[in-house]
């Protein structure tokens, strides 16, 4: 088998989710198939919006624009964003209540809409509402819009605004002016008593820091800063020389300690204090040592005296040659004094005494640095406090000398300001001139047919869309084989028509005994999809959603269909709470299936003694056996896939028929111990909800779904699961039949076996009430 009835499946792998083109796809399907409902919606919105159209009043419209511009030299009023400000002031001006009120004072004859309105505080609003202004800051213009049932009051209002608006400005730019006038001078006079005092708290400050202080834009800094600046850096030098002293002190008494060579030491010591403390090394050293110094003070007498010399003779006077062949062998005798000398330090030195002398000299020379590093750190402080104090006062100044000169430009702001104000016109005024002047409009602009039918024919569609919509979700049907591929992700393998009444009274192996009618036919192109299907058909299962769908009807012709095509095939009755296929093939009271799985052994031989062939030939059934309370675990034994094993191995096909998958988990169970699963369902009876959730039931298990079958048969209720109805989901129980499927009474059982169950006890109501 493919799949392990004992391996839990992976719920990732059966979840799918729902592809939004393909809803969309199946609603396009749906509208097409209630298109009408949208013909009759759109066709019933024309009505509405010619009836519309012909009743509303009209409505004719002017329009008029103005170009404003900023009067004024300054340049921060010539930006965009100055200008959206302007217009956007102008536009709050033209709908603002005084401008209206002007408006309609100045009207002759006023609008329709201002008919019989005596009253002042009305006018504005009932303005508002007949009037839209808009703006182009990019092109300094505005546009102001009239509408209007009269076509001559638009014009006339428009005309009166324009008017009304540029006298109210007129006005207010003057008062405006005069207000500016007082208010700058007012402020010049604050502004210059604030820099009187600022300039005389500033000499004062000059002059307690001294005559020492440099101005801000100057680049020498003050000289007590330069001598902090020098300590900082005396002090930085002397502290590096100590640090050097102390770890050299550190290593030489290790040397002399280990008794180890001292002439790296020597020779580092010699560079920290200065080459003049090897003349002092007590011992032979020094001898060289004095050596050297004395030749090298001779041979400086003799390089100066032969300076001296070239002066008044030549280069190849006798005198000249004499003295440069002395400095050649002073030199040398030099230069061998100093080779012997670096021979014996080279040696090593590591006598006790040289070792002694060299850390008193370290140590006196760390004590003298030492000292003078705390002389130079006390000056340090006090110069580093005196230049702080300083910093302060310098700071104060430098402050007070930036709010001097801010002051003095404010000052200079406010003369330029006084004495560019115009009484006469206004500071920072603007002009208004009319670029388009309204016109008498000859057509309403309102209402328009085109648009009104567009408006009402959207709200058609998207009301006609929500209405199928709403039908869609209400009806809980399957209606075509596509709508079932769509929303089960499965394919449709085969699609059986529906049985003819008068035939299935006289047989119920339809196809056997009525092989060339058309029904039969469609059995046989399902057996041909499965054989064709790219997945291993040769043991498959058959369930449904609920009872009553043709489910064993399907299973018992399919079987005949392979049949008849010369393979071997077992029908095998797995229903073990309602066998409907063991009562069609009336073989209801023989051994079967539930025997099979109780067998502990040789499970190959309860096969074949409990396998009854039918009147077809090839065709082979196993009963379901007699009935039992635990079908379920039963079903979930090894002795399951043990006796489908030996079915594979036996017969060429193998169907399985299983009982509804809503109802009981034993279709799952069934279907992962087979190659794969077919899936019934009956359009006209099962409810989509269900359908959805039975596949997704068998796809959470783990099941091998080969595809749908559609089955429009009706089932006789007394046969199969139709004595039961939907009670096969909630009350599909056990306990009403004898073993072999007779019926018996629970009152009766419960008298001779004793207290029922708490299911039978709910069983005798339900009975007796049937």
């Amino acid at each position: 088998m493919q799949i392990d009835p004992y391996q839990t499946p992976d719920p990732s792998e059966s979840s799918r989710g729902s592809d939004p083109f393909d809803s969309f796809i199946r609603f396009l399907h749906v509208v097409n198939r209630r298109r009408m409902i949208l013909i009759y919606a759109v066709a019933a919105a024309v009505c509405v919006a010619v009836i519309y159209y012909k009743r509303i009043p009209r409505q004719y419209a002017a329009s008029a624009s103005l170009m404003i511009r900023q009067v004024s030299t300054d340049p921060k009023l010539e930006t965009s964003l100055a200008a959206h400000g302007l217009l956007s002031s102008y536009k709050q001006l033209l709908l603002s209540d005084p401008v209206l009120i002007s408006t309609v004072e100045h009207l002759q004859v006023r609008p329709p809409e201002l008919a019989g309105q005596t009253e002042r505080s009305k006018w504005p609003s009932a303005l508002r509402n007949m009037l839209s202004v808009s703006f182009s800051s990019e092109e300094n213009i505005l546009y102001a819009k009239c509408q209007s049932k009269d076509p001559a009051a638009t014009v006339h209002v428009l005309e009166s605004l324009t008017t009304s608006s540029s006298k109210f400005m007129e006005d207010f730019q003057q008062d405006m002016s005069l207000d500016l006038v007082t208010r700058l001078d007012s402020e010049r006079h604050e502004l210059e008593e604030r820099l009187f005092a600022r300039e005389r708290d500033l000499l004062t400050a000059r002059k307690e820091c001294g005559d020492i202080s440099l101005s801000e834009d100057s680049e020498e800094s003050h000289p007590l800063v330069q001598r902090v600046a020098q300590l900082n850096n005396e002090l930085t030098t002397v502290r590096r020389r100590r640090l050097e002293l102390e770890s050299m002190y550190s290593s030489m008494m290790i040397l002399v300690q280990s008794n180890s060579d001292l002439t790296q030491a020597l020779q580092k010591l010699a560079t920290i204090v200065g080459p003049e403390v090897l003349l002092r090394i007590p011992g032979q050293a020094a001898t060289n040592a004095q050596t050297v110094r004395l030749l090298q003070d001779e041979l400086k007498q003799m390089e100066s005296e032969l300076t001296a010399l070239s002066r008044h003779y030549g280069s190849g006077h006798s005198e000249i040659v004499r003295r440069q062949s002395l400095v050649r062998s002073q030199q040398q005798r030099l230069t061998t004094a100093q080779q012997e000398m670096q021979q014996q330090l080279s040696i090593g030195l590591r006598d006790p005494k040289v070792g002694r002398w060299m850390l008193e000299t370290v140590r006196a020379e760390l004590t003298t640095i030492q000292q003078y590093e705390a002389a130079l750190q006390s000056e340090y402080q006090a110069a580093e406090g005196q230049a702080l104090a300083l910093s302060d006062k310098l700071a104060d100044i430098r402050v007070s000398e930036r709010e001097v000169d801010i002051l003095r430009q404010l000052h200079t702001s406010l003369l330029n300001r006084l004495s560019a104000i115009d009484i006469g016109q206004g500071s920072g005024a603007f002009r208004v001139a009319v670029l388009t002047e309204p016109l008498t409009p000859t057509s309403p602009v309102y209402p328009v047919l085109s648009k009104i039918v567009i408006q009402f024919t959207m709200a058609a569609v998207l009301l006609s869309l929500g209405t199928i919509y709403v039908m869609d979700m209400l009806d809980d049907r399957l209606r075509s084989p596509e709508e079932v591929r769509d929303q089960l992700h499965l394919p449709v393998l085969g699609i059986i028509r529906e049985l003819p009444e008068e035939e299935l009274k006289q047989t119920s192996l339809y196809v056997h005994d009525f092989p060339q009618t058309a029904q039969s036919e469609c059995f046989r192109t399902l057996r041909t999809s499965l054989a064709l299907s790219t997945s291993e058909t040769n043991c498959i299962a058959v369930t449904s959603t609920e009872p009553s769908e043709g489910k064993t009807t399907l299973t018992a012709n399919l079987a005949i269909a392979f049949a008849q095509t010369g393979q071997r095939t077992l029908l095998v009755d797995a229903d073990m709470r309602r066998p409907g296929l063991s009562k069609l093939l009336e073989v209801r009271a023989r051994p079967g299936l539930s025997e099979v799985l109780r067998a502990e052994t040789d499970v190959p031989g309860e096969c074949r003694e409990r396998t009854v062939p039918t009147e077809v030939p090839l065709l082979d059934v196993m009963p379901c056996g007699p009935r039992i309370q635990n079908a379920g675990m039963l079903l979930s034994m090894p002795a399951l896939a043990d006796m489908l094993d030996w079915a594979v191995s036996e017969y060429d096909q193998v169907i399985v028929d299983c009982p509804p998958s809503l109802a009981v988990s034993d279709a799952a169970m069934i279907g992962r111990c087979v190659d794969g699963t077919l899936f019934l369902l009956n359009p006209n009876s099962t409810h989509r909800r269900s359908v959805l959730r039975a596949v997704q039931h068998l796809r959470s298990m783990g099941l091998n779904l080969l595809g749908v079958v559609v089955n429009s048969m009706q089932e006789e209720k007394k046969s199969g699961y139709g004595g039961y109805g939907y009670g096969y989901g909630y009350g599909y129980g056990y306990g009403t039949k004898d073993a072999y499927g007779e019926e018996e009474d629970i009152a009766d059982r419960a008298e001779n076996e004793g207290p029922l169950s708490d299911e039978d006890e709910l069983t005798i109501p339900l009975r007796k009430a049937a």
